[in-house]
């Protein structure tokens, strides 16, 4: 079943948001695969896959690449092996005199992609199953960007030179995956202009659930599918955070200059938690 067949189904929506958080993507993985293993069971379908369930999917940073194998029909085994497999090879550190832009290269991050996506798939393509959505920050305009390939949304109309399902899907989903500082920014070209991208998590979208639950419902989104308790299903998947442990830490290094530093971070864990 083709994206565009999804739109003519009947019956309530579900719709699936992942959290951007880099490699801690893997905790996402292993909820999503409870979810996939009690559907199948309920379903009594062993080799159900999570884009037979989900009519819209969304992902940002590490997020997006979750959601894109799921609405590419791929079973979570198959995305934790690709994050198992390929995860040492995504942080393969940049050359000495490249490290003043990142920290990492993104040949191999941009290979792995290609490989598992398709180099010449475009987001409009038909080999995805569901609606995709995902939230890539424009360096360029200073805006976050979450596209969707709802064929009836503004800018997806084919007869635009511009049109965004036109563009090459691994590199919005690399694009949305570079964060500042680890990884190098993407360049994408739109038309006849050309714009520089980076991760998506340092938007306000890193958890993406009620932006896609706008996309899904707001008129100018061109879907207006129906909300309530009967009528649509929202799961939002998170990562979980880091804990910035110091088991070494002594009452008098907590000074002016400690506190500055942590007090900000911790404030900003707290608000990411919520």
């Amino acid at each position: 079943m083709s994206y565009r067949d999804k739109l003519q189904k009947l019956g309530p929506r579900k719709l699936l948001a992942c959290d951007g958080g880099g490699i801690r993507g893997i905790i996402s993985i292993e909820v999503l695969a409870k979810i996939e293993n009690e559907l199948r069971a309920s379903s009594k379908r062993s080799n159900l896959v999570l884009s037979e369930y989900f009519d819209y999917v969304a992902g940002t940073s590490t997020g997006a690449i979750i959601a894109t194998l799921i609405a590419l029909g791929c079973s979570v085994d198959e995305i934790r092996e690709f994050y198992i497999k390929s995860g040492a090879e995504m942080f393969h550190k940049a050359r000495l005199w490249e490290r003043f832009r990142a920290k990492f290269s993104d040949d191999r991050l941009s290979n792995m992609l290609q490989e598992i996506i398709g180099k010449n798939t475009t987001f409009g393509s038909d080999k995805l199953n569901t609606l995709l959505m995902m939230v890539l920050r424009n360096a360029t305009t200073d805006s976050p960007w979450p596209l969707s390939n709802n064929p009836a949304a503004k800018y997806n109309d084919g007869k635009l030179s511009d049109c965004n399902l036109d563009l090459s899907l691994w590199k919005l989903v690399r694009a949305s995956t570079a964060a500042p500082t680890y990884f190098p920014p993407e360049v994408i070209h739109v038309g006849e202009r050309e714009f520089i991208f980076v991760d998506g998590g340092v938007t306000m979208y890193n958890n993406p659930a009620f932006q896609l639950f706008l996309m899904a419902t707001a008129e100018p989104y061109n879907l207006c599918w129906p909300t309530g308790e009967k009528d649509m299903l929202l799961v939002s998947i998170g990562t979980g955070t880091s804990v910035g442990a110091n088991a070494n830490l002594s009452p008098e290094e907590m000074n002016l200059l400690y506190n500055a530093a942590s007090i900000p971070a911790a404030l900003m864990g707290a608000a990411l938690a919520e």
